[in-house]
């Protein structure tokens, strides 16, 4: 009889791939209950062209491995602890200051960090162990009456298949970061209150095929990268107002829980959208688009977390 698996249980393992040996599998070392995962390996496989057929009928005679491709996305609670590596290597760079509590600052760099190990503990069955894997977008979102989440869409070298799951050894205290402890959001130096927010990151890195190899080499940048950040907001006409206007401004909001918060700084954003339609009798809602930019010296998002961990990346 075949086994039966459920996915109670589920989890993601990271670890930092060291410097050069982009591909090499490494030990993991921070652990997050996972939502839901898609991480897998697709392999590509077509008919060989020639119009050979069978001695009867006319079916194809065989065919050939195209790409092997793996990757995919993860969604998990976004927490105030266990985050840091993955804001590195979404963003680019970290840089850590004070005593504990610690201030964690990601910034943008010209390319995401060498590259991640990622098992994927498939709840109460196996495992799948995915190495040089780069995050090509991520993706923050939370709403009233929820939590925040993250979700991560990752492009990975390969994977050796499903294996034993590792052991799962999370951090300390949970802290989810949740809808109750955001705090206003402010651009062009006016507060509003929020009924939802996404923030997306788009590193438009892509695979890249070589002869010799079905899996890519290291994935790189394949266009400019990019932020936004899409809020909700019962209807404001000054907000509408900036739209038309084409005001520039730094925008940020900030959660916080104890000594604990996360800060999102989205910087030199515009509005790109402002949708207000009326449809019935209740109340008007609003929704923005925000774009941030460069100005050759912020590159238009900043992600601050203050918590106890003295490395930025640990667990």
């Amino acid at each position: 009889m075949a086994s039966i698996y459920h996915g109670r249980g589920a989890a993601i393992g990271i670890g930092e791939e060291t410097s050069s040996n982009w591909g090499v599998a490494v030990a993991r070392t921070v652990w997050r209950p996972l939502i839901s995962s898609s991480l897998t390996r697709t392999i590509e496989k077509v008919p060989r062209p020639t119009l050979k057929t069978g001695a009867a009928g006319a079916m194809r005679r065989a065919h050939y491995v195209q790409a092997d491709n793996a990757g995919g996305t993860f969604q998990i609670e976004a927490s105030y602890r266990s985050m840091g590596m993955l804001c590195k290597h979404l963003m680019g760079a970290v840089a850590t200051s004070g005593t504990n509590p610690y201030t964690h600052v990601y910034t943008f760099a010209d390319d995401v960090p060498e590259g991640l190990t990622i098992e994927n503990v498939r709840g109460t069955g196996t495992a799948e162990v995915f190495e040089g894997c780069r995050l090509s977008q991520g993706v923050f979102a939370v709403s009233a009456g929820g939590l925040m989440t993250f979700e991560g869409t990752v492009i990975a070298q390969t994977s050796g298949g499903r294996v034993s799951a590792g052991t799962v050894t999370y951090g300390g205290t949970d802290a989810p970061i949740l809808h109750s402890q955001a705090g206003q959001f402010t651009f062009n130096s006016a507060t509003y209150d929020l009924i939802d927010m996404t923030l997306t990151v788009n590193n438009a890195l892509a695979t890249r095929q070589h002869l010799g190899s079905a899996v890519t080499a290291k994935p790189l940048r394949s266009d400019f990268q990019s932020v936004e950040m899409s809020i909700t907001v019962e209807v404001e006409d000054d907000l509408y107002a900036a739209f038309l206007a084409d005001t520039e401004s730094d925008a940020h909001i900030t959660f916080t829980d104890g000594t604990r918060s996360f800060r999102v700084d989205l910087q030199n954003a515009y509005l790109s959208t402002a949708s207000d339609p009326v449809s019935d009798a209740n109340v008007i809602r609003q929704t923005i688009t925000l774009i941030g930019q460069s100005d050759g010296t912020n590159e238009g998002l900043k992600l601050t977390v203050v918590n106890g961990d003295s490395t930025g990346i640990g667990n």
